[in-house]
């Protein structure tokens, strides 16, 4: 939890400006003379095979007439070690290599790059580009549980063990986290040959995990895990080079894609998960990963020790694109989101990027490497957060209807949807990107009506918008720590008594909703309720 549209022509020109700094990050294009024009048109995975489309619309010189092909790991930039292929120069060529799948050799996670000789040395040609489709190698995924949007933050100690408190509240999707440190260090009793290599898990972290999705897919909820990366000591080369020097000072770390040892754990602890939660081996199902916690709250819930937002963009860029394979090659059905907080334009402090400048660098990144179908997951809080009673607002021109709206909040999440609408935003396949509210709550601190009417009413929100796929409250029972800090956002009492917030939780959908939906719009004084959802 946080402590906390423009046109489509100047969209088109800032994302323009974004892919050229994104082109400055890494030097992955020669500005040499006599290169031409050349450009990957595509990398997929066809059977066992990795096929790589390019196309010149102008020749480069070379010395000896051949395009060489080189696989690389993200954190390099140009051409290094020896190529893999070469055909002769020529408008069109096509690429075909091994993939070497569950070998040393995969190029699953590889960024392809083509070159030519000059002067003796291998000079880039065109912007890398990395796979796109690594769902070929997942067959058989289960159907998503895609059974309704009403969701909640799960309360661990209260998951099985004959408490039916989710079956009541008819929740239908729910959320929980792991540290992906706690899977790879401990006992080391589960083994994983993952790409030519053995890795050892935890086996009791992964009991405590397997009982939380297993209850609940067995519940019929669908569920969102949260993949963070906190420091655990022993375990530093999880976190980014360059997070390092900021040990101690944020709550998560980025995660790790500039070093060997680091990018190969990630990749495996996560192709791990997603096999285990796949649906298909009695571990549960997860449908939706988030990778990271609000990232445009860098040095809160992502610390990078970057600056500089582009840099910072194409790292995070990097460590969800290899998430994004290790998920979609073990389960084809599953969304793979990015985590934004509700700052849409306005930045408190360097500690920030605004979530809306975060989302347009991280769009330039994957749009420069190879376009996927990633999603968001969206934490539209109120502002201030815990002001509850939002229909009297504090902090006048804060949410507003406008695409500068400084804040998103469930008053206006349709500026999010608009957003993601534009063209330039769309999936590869020209569809809107998964939209997840993936945490918002409300505190019961100014009254537990204006708690149960803000729930109801944003739940509302969400269901009149197409977009969005789901909304999580949180959460199930009030936690200290919140507590201390003035959010009071359980459904829940510390206790196990229930809010006002409860039955109206669980009466907001079904045969009873239009009653609690009229006591909400009563309560906050809404007399055109249908024209107060902004319905997309």
């Amino acid at each position: 939890m946080t402590k906390k549209i423009f046109s489509a022509l100047s969209f088109a020109a800032v994302t323009a400006a974004l892919v050229l700094s994104v082109f400055s990050l890494k030097p992955i294009r020669s500005m040499a003379e006599g290169l031409g024009a050349v450009n990957i048109n595509s990398v997929s995975i066809t059977g066992e095979n990795v096929v790589i489309n390019v196309s010149a619309s102008d020749l480069p010189s070379s010395d000896d007439g051949l395009y060489y092909l080189f696989a690389e790991k993200p954190y390099q930039g140009a051409p290094a070690g020896s190529p893999i292929a070469s055909l002769p120069v020529s408008g069109s060529v096509v690429f075909s290599v091994p993939l070497g799948y569950q070998t040393t050799s995969c190029h699953l996670y590889d960024k392809f790059q083509v070159a030519v000789k000059q002067g003796g040395a291998f000079i880039s040609v065109a912007g890398a580009k990395y796979i796109t489709n690594p769902e070929a190698l997942s067959s058989g995924s289960q159907a998503r549980k895609n059974n309704g949007k009403k969701g909640l933050i799960l309360d661990g100690a209260k998951i099985g063990n004959g408490n039916t408190e989710v079956l009541t509240l008819g929740v239908q999707q729910g959320a929980y986290n792991i540290n992906l440190t706690d899977v790879i260090g401990g006992n080391g009793g589960i083994r994983y040959d993952y790409n030519g290599k053995t890795y050892y898990f935890d086996s009791s972290y992964m009991s405590q995990y397997d009982h939380c999705v297993r209850t609940s897919t067995n519940q019929g909820i669908g569920m969102t895990m949260v993949l963070l990366n906190p420091y655990s000591r022993g375990e530093e080369f999880m976190i980014s080079p360059t997070a390092r020097g900021g040990i101690g000072r944020s709550n998560y770390y980025l995660m790790n894609t500039s070093e060997d040892n680091g990018l190969e754990y990630l990749e495996a602890v996560v192709s791990f998960l997603a096999m285990r939660y796949n649906g298909k081996n009695g571990c549960g199902q997860v449908d939706n990963w988030v990778i990271a916690n609000e990232v445009n709250a860098k040095n809160i819930w992502n610390y990078s020790g970057v600056a500089d937002e582009m840099t910072y963009a194409q790292l995070y860029a990097d460590s969800v694109r290899v998430c994004y394979n290790a998920i979609k090659s073990r389960n084809a059905n599953a969304y793979v989101c990015i985590s934004l907080d509700q700052n849409w334009t306005h930045v408190h402090n360097a500690s920030y990027y605004s979530a809306r400048s975060m989302l347009e660098a991280f769009n330039a990144c994957v749009q420069a490497q190879g376009n996927f179908n990633w999603g968001i997951a969206e934490h539209p809080y109120n502002y201030p957060m815990t002001w509850t009673s939002f229909w009297t607002p504090k902090g006048a021109g804060m949410i507003t209807h406008s695409p500068d709206t400084p804040y998103l909040s469930m008053e206006n999440i349709e500026q999010l949807t608009d957003f993601m609408c534009q063209p330039a935003m769309r999936s590869p396949g020209g569809g809107v990107r998964p939209i997840l509210l993936t945490e918002v709550g409300y505190s019961s601190t100014q009254g537990e009506e204006a708690q149960a009417a803000a729930i109801v009413y944003a739940y509302q929100r969400c269901v009149t918008n197409q977009y969005i796929k789901l909304i999580t409250f949180n959460r199930q029972t009030d936690y200290p720590v919140e507590v201390k800090q003035g959010l009071a956002v359980g459904l829940t009492r510390q206790d196990g008594s229930r809010k006002l917030a409860f039955e109206f939780f669980q009466n907001m959908n079904g045969g009873n909703a239009s009653a609690y939906i009229g006591r909400a719009a009563s309560y906050m004084g809404i007399a055109d309720w249908n024209g107060a959802m902004y319905a997309r």
